[in-house]
């Protein structure tokens, strides 16, 4: 009678096989992760931006802190995501206003920040990672 079934070499190359496939897989889906939570903070700062633009509509200016915008759905800071807010000055006026974002990934530190398109000129709003010394407004900071 002949046995059936794998033999012990047959299945270590298919151990083998799946292990490689592992190896290859888990840095390509760790990085899938790591662009999500770059995404969610950014989402979470224009969760801030609205909250800005409500303010806006009802004071008639903008919240030059945080602490201004809770009761329009200012995100809360978070163990791993911290969120800070300004308005952008003009001849003593402020026609604008930015979102710092910082995240922590894997111990390091992302930091983003989002303007709003300054009124009465052809600035656009947008998103843009910020190095560490890069401080393009008074307020705005990298450090955690």
């Amino acid at each position: 009678m002949k046995a059936k079934g794998f033999t012990l070499i047959e299945l270590a190359i298919v151990v083998a096989i799946v292990g490689i496939l592992a190896a290859v897989a888990v840095p390509i889906f760790s990085s899938f992760s790591d662009d999500a939570k770059i995404d969610e903070l950014q989402a979470s700062m224009l969760v801030a931006a609205t909250a800005q633009e409500k303010y806006y509509v009802s004071k008639g200016k903008y919240a030059s802190t945080p602490a201004e915008l809770l009761p329009y759905g200012f995100p809360s800071n978070t163990e791993d995501m911290r969120l800070k807010t300004g308005i952008v000055m003009k001849n003593g006026v402020g026609m604008s206003y930015w979102i710092n974002g910082l995240r922590r990934i894997k111990g390091e530190t992302h930091c983003w920040l989002y303007v709003s398109s300054l009124m009465g000129t052809q600035e656009r709003t947008s998103f843009k990672e910020l190095k560490s010394s890069e401080q393009p407004y008074t307020g705005v900071s990298c450090t955690w």
